[in-house]
């Protein structure tokens, strides 16, 4: 047991090592990572459930929106002028702000959107069942309908040879 909390203690000095390690030669693109992924930010922020939702929606467009500004970056010239240049593109934030706002989008009209296509699922399915609940009834009778209305007022349930079962403890015994 101690082996294993010794392990995953190493495995994690290690991670961190490395990815301070990675950020420090690419400081210009963590910079533009940084500052353009802060909807993404305050979407976790915010977001109160286990399953993330609001995040995953709004950091994967985010995180679309930030991709053209690194191409950037890294394609000219990886450097902190050239991040700051990026960033101070007002047309650039239009584009990060707008994909995220995108995923804000997704996470608010899909819920919606999903109850929509459920409640006309389950519209077809109970028209289906009526349907079917018709016909047996016609090839059946009254009795197979599940009413207990249209069952008491016939007074039976079963037929005479069957003896009655309209209600509990009176049946009658089949001559």
């Amino acid at each position: 047991m101690a082996n294993r909390s010794a392990s995953a203690s190493a495995t994690k000095a290690v991670l961190v090592m490395v990815v301070a390690g990675t950020m420090i030669f690419t400081l210009p693109t963590v910079m533009v990572l940084t500052v353009g992924m802060i909807p993404t930010f305050i979407a976790y922020a915010t977001d109160r459930r286990k399953e993330k939702y609001k995040t995953v929606s709004v950091g994967s467009l985010n995180f679309v929106g930030v991709l053209p500004l690194l191409v950037t970056l890294w394609t000219k010239d990886h450097s902190f002028d050239m991040g700051f240049s990026v960033l101070s593109d007002p047309f650039n934030w239009l584009m990060v702000l707008g994909s995220s706002s995108a995923g804000w989008t997704i996470y608010l009209v899909a819920p919606s959107i999903v109850s929509i296509f459920l409640q006309a699922r389950i519209e077809l399915s109970v028209e289906r069942l009526k349907k079917r609940q018709v016909r047996l009834i016609e090839e059946w009778g009254e009795g197979v309908s599940g009413d207990r209305r249209s069952n008491q007022k016939t007074g039976s349930v079963g037929s005479k040879e069957q003896g009655n079962f309209g209600e509990p403890g009176t049946a009658d015994e089949a001559q």
